[in-house]
């Protein structure tokens, strides 16, 4: 028995090993690396603020996220990290994010937004507002916020109906417009007006704001007496662009940018469509719209984006692809290819490397080394890749990544690219669409991180950017008694008429 308790005893202790990161993480499970090693709460805000203090610098990327080096990190001080963690707690103490901002003041988040723009209040670390600033902010600025038609109707306790009286007799105008959403693809411009304006609409001389309450549906209202109904200019813009569908037979948007605070047009390039100087002259001869044409931009960066999706979604004009990895610009392990006009999967396969799939790869897609050890090689796949892409333009949501990691693969086996290799093949819906938004930043694609899906969510981003941006207005068909135009000049029938 002795003896048997002394060899225990003089057994060495099991040493823990220590968990294997991968070289380098992404900032959310870096934070998590680093909340193991110092025993701190970071979050990702956390490591994000030590990239802002140089303390650590990105080294690569992967699908556009930056990645640290997990090396460096662990070699932070752990009171550099604590401090930081403790700063980042100590200010959510005092503030609040945007909604909760919002909510206590009883304010929409615009308005936030504008007064933080034009320096009202300061908006802090994690986009973030002090407390205090939000509280003297309400007490001091309250007739600034912004309200809809509606609510500013129900401030007056007017039917809205009868807010277009209000607006047309000159006596208020929008403060600001946004775009709101209507249904998955369309938008509506929202007129805003400034609070303080519309409460002092109740001092207006002359207007019995008493007879115009209470009223009825469908009772004629007191308050249309002082309105001039001169349109808008909303509605003489969107007029102008559903006469430009209907005289040239060709798709025409019209959005009103909340960037510059203008109007922007741009129309679908069909046979017969008019050019941007025959739309600039026929703008400026409009009697009504033609005040605005200094507001007006013509063929923005949206517009051309939206008729070269257009062209892409035409039945065999376009490919897109997208490509899973062993390692950041790694071997392809999967690969998928559909139709971008019909989304029909042309090519979905696991491909097997001649590499090891590491542990940061595998924690984005979820592919292990034993899903792909039974899996074709490179060589015997890129036959049908080169068939359902040849003639075809091939798009992906980061055309710069599938491109390399594509063109390394046909490289290692021995291959020729051919079509593969242009850059004029290639089409970067990620960037197209980043300019179509007017977004100077990375747009995460949100397909799930298998080649498939990456596939369709990039194709309900090319279909997105085919709707065009704001209202669309399409061609109305001639009603009864309308004149009908001719046959085109030049033509058999047109010779024949004459």
């Amino acid at each position: 028995m002795t003896d048997t308790l002394t060899e225990t005893a003089a057994a060495p202790e099991t040493i823990p090993q220590e968990p294997s990161w991968p070289e380098a993480l992404g900032a959310r499970r870096l934070a998590g690396m680093l909340a193991e090693t110092t025993g701190q709460p970071v979050t990702a805000a956390d490591v994000e603020e030590l990239v802002d203090r140089e303390h650590l610098v990105a080294v690569d990327s992967y699908k556009g996220w930056p990645l640290y080096a997990t090396a460096a990190a662990r070699e932070l001080d752990v009171d550099l990290v604590a401090s930081i963690v403790a700063a980042r707690v100590a200010w959510s103490e005092v503030s609040l994010n945007r909604d909760a901002a919002a909510e206590r003041i009883g304010w929409h988040w615009r308005d936030l937004a504008r007064m933080a723009r034009e320096g009202r209040i300061a908006l802090g670390p994690g986009e973030r507002y002090r407390v205090t600033d939000l509280d003297t902010l309400a007490a001091e600025a309250e007739d600034e916020q912004h309200v809809t038609a509606q609510a500013a109707a129900d401030i007056l306790e007017i039917r809205p109906t009868d807010w277009k009286y209000v607006e047309a007799a000159g006596w208020i105008e929008p403060a600001d417009t946004y775009e709101r959403e209507v249904g998955r693809y369309r938008t509506v411009t929202v007129a805003l007006y400034r609070l303080g304006d519309v409460r002092d609409l109740r001092e207006m001389p002359g207007v019995d704001w008493q007879a115009a309450r209470g009223l009825g549906k469908g009772v004629p209202s007191p308050l249309r007496e002082h309105a001039r109904l001169a349109p808008t200019r909303a509605d003489a813009i969107k007029a102008f662009a559903q006469q430009l569908a209907d005289k040239h037979a060709t798709t025409v948007w019209a959005w009103h940018s909340p960037y510059s605070g203008g109007w922007e047009l741009d129309w679908e390039r069909v046979e017969g469509a008019p050019t941007k100087a025959t739309v600039r002259e026929e703008l400026t001869a409009d009697p009504v719209v033609g005040s605005y044409v200094d507001e007006i931009t013509l063929c923005p960066t949206w517009g051309r984006i939206t008729r070269r999706a257009r062209m892409l979604l035409e039945p065999d004009a376009a490919v897109i692809v997208d490509t899973e990895t062993t390692d950041l610009y790694g071997q392809t392990i999967e690969l998928a290819v559909i139709d971008a006009a019909t989304g029909k999967v042309l090519q979905d396969t696991l491909v097997k490397p001649t590499e090891p799939i590491s542990a940061g790869a595998r924690y984005v897609h979820g592919i292990r080394d034993e899903d792909v050890a039974d899996a074709r090689p490179f060589e015997k796949v890129l036959p049908r890749l080169r068939k359902v892409t040849r003639d075809r333009v091939i798009c992906a949501y980061n055309s710069e990544f599938d491109r390399s990691v594509l063109l390394g693969d046909v490289r290692r086996a021995g291959k020729k690219p051919l079509h593969l290799e242009p850059h004029e093949s290639w089409y970067c819906l990620m960037e197209a669409y980043a300019a179509w938004l007017g977004s100077n930043r990375w747009l995460a694609l949100g397909g799930g991180h298998r080649a498939a899906g990456d596939c369709a969510a990039a194709r309900d981003v090319l279909v997105r950017m085919s709707k065009g941006r704001g209202s669309a207005f399409v061609p109305r068909p001639a009603a009864p008694g309308d004149p009908v135009s001719g046959p085109p000049a030049g033509t058999a029938l047109a010779t024949a008429d004459a």
